[in-house]
């Protein structure tokens, strides 16, 4: 379903996909099942393509469904460790969703001086990207806020959630980070929702 969505497929299609089944032979079912649903999914450059560019805004809980299984593949996760759900866990822009306000600008730094030149056109493009979203504590959200890329990272060392320590490495936060971090995803989406 998460590839459907993300390359645009059509909802409307599943009820006709989902009642054909019904014909399937049990005579070896598991393989005709995966036969006659891989005909309506997207393939896996198509996905790969689309979701490191695809937009999560007005899908937040979807982006934390998908940080949360990256977040479990890069622990190995043995059924251990879940992360906190609703309010607790907050989807964090690494770079702000509002970068151009004067009170942004003046309470937290200027992130449109910082990302260079174009940033205000560019930034509608990236904000919402896989590449430029984690997850982050509550608490530790709170601080973070619009803050300079140097500040939040030091909000970050505090969290536990590995995806979110990765990004303390780097040593800038840029749209070429996003980018490079959203196509690195984008392979491991194709790995994890492989039909």
């Amino acid at each position: 379903m998460l590839r459907r969505h993300v390359c645009e497929y059509r909802t409307a299609e599943l009820d006709a996909i989902f009642s054909n089944l019904v014909n399937v032979e049990n005579e070896d079912i598991v393989r005709s099942v995966k036969e006659k649903l891989s005909k309506y999914l997207p393939t896996d450059n198509e996905f790969r393509d689309k979701f490191s560019k695809y937009s999560f805004k007005g899908n937040e809980n979807r982006a934390k469904y998908a940080l949360e299984r990256f977040e479990y593949d890069l622990i190995n996760d043995q059924g251990e460790y879940i992360l906190s759900s609703g309010d607790e866990l907050h989807l964090e822009h690494i770079i702000p969703q509002k970068i151009t306000t004067k009170k942004s600008k003046e309470e937290f730094g200027d992130w449109e001086k910082y990302l260079g030149s174009g940033a205000k056109e560019a930034h509608k493009e990236y904000v919402n990207r896989i590449g430029n979203l984690t997850l982050l504590a509550k608490s530790l959200n709170i601080v973070a806020s619009n803050n300079p890329f140097e500040d939040k990272v030091k909000e970050y060392q505090k969290s536990n959630i590995q995806l979110t320590k990765k990004v303390i490495a780097l040593s800038e936060f840029k749209f070429p980070q996003v980018e490079k971090r959203s196509n690195e995803l984008a392979n491991k989406a194709v790995q994890l929702w492989r039909f």
